[in-house]
């Protein structure tokens, strides 16, 4: 017959080989997981970015001009600053 003391005892050691095999189960998903070395990850990551256009960084377009709406919102900004009046910064009345 067991006493109060072995009973807690037991479930203590069950609970200790769960969470051991919990955490076996945990590091083995771990060790199974793809690993690449830093270097090809930084070549993945630079070919990555020379290679997708955009649109907002204007040495990366990839569009031509005519249909890239930032590209025509640059141009139109620089047309209409070059037609306004030089004025100077003050006024005085």
């Amino acid at each position: 017959m067991e006493t109060k003391d072995d009973v807690l005892a037991v479930k203590i050691a069950e609970i200790k080989l769960r969470r051991i095999e919990e955490l076996n189960a945990r590091l083995q998903s771990t060790l199974q997981r793809e690993r690449i070395p830093a270097s090809s990850s930084c070549t993945l990551i630079i070919k990555h970015v020379q290679e997708t256009p955009d649109y907002l960084v204007p040495y990366v377009w990839k569009l031509p001009p005519e249909q890239n709406k930032y590209r025509r919102y640059q141009n139109f900004r620089a047309l209409s600053r070059r037609h306004q009046p030089q004025t100077g910064c003050c006024s005085i009345v």
